[in-house]
């Protein structure tokens, strides 16, 4: 397919699906957006003062829980990356998206100190909207099909 959006006709009036380069594209945009307004978060004034406020140890505890969150979060948009290999529809790619950006977005609210409890909502909400989104995704269960008939 090439690159660019094309219209599958089918069951649905013209279902909209994004090839694999485009959509890997705009996610990586909307996760480079999420993580840049995370990073304006942590730079804000009310940031120095909870990190004053919470003491040394604890904020440094709390961000070494916010680089392995983060790590967790780059798996599983890695995962996802995976799934965009192949052709996706337009409401599925939105919720991974959605997805995707809440849950790049929670390290880094974390990071700040001010929300933590937002932090990790944004981190684990958005985690478990991909985990369930990839169990129900179609598109899934015929990328793993291609990877098992050819083994």
């Amino acid at each position: 397919m090439a690159i660019g959006i094309s219209t599958v006709s089918g069951a649905a009036p013209r279902a909209v699906v994004f090839s694999p380069v485009l959509a890997r594209g705009i996610l990586l945009m909307v996760i480079a957006v999420a993580v840049a307004a995370s990073a304006v978060a942590a730079a804000a004034p009310a940031s120095s003062v909870a990190v004053a406020h919470a003491g040394a140890e604890l904020t440094r505890l709390l961000r070494f829980m916010a680089v392995l969150k983060a790590a967790i979060a780059a798996t599983a948009a890695a995962v996802l990356f995976w799934r965009l290999g192949a052709a996706i529809t337009l409401p599925w790619f939105t919720a991974y998206a959605a997805a995707c950006a809440a849950m790049a977005a929670g390290p880094g609210v974390i990071w700040a100190m001010v929300h933590v409890g937002l932090g990790a909502v944004l981190l684990h909400g958005g985690l478990l909207a991909v985990i369930l989104l990839l169990w129900r995704d179609p598109g899934t269960a015929g990328r793993l099909q291609a990877i098992l008939a050819r083994r």
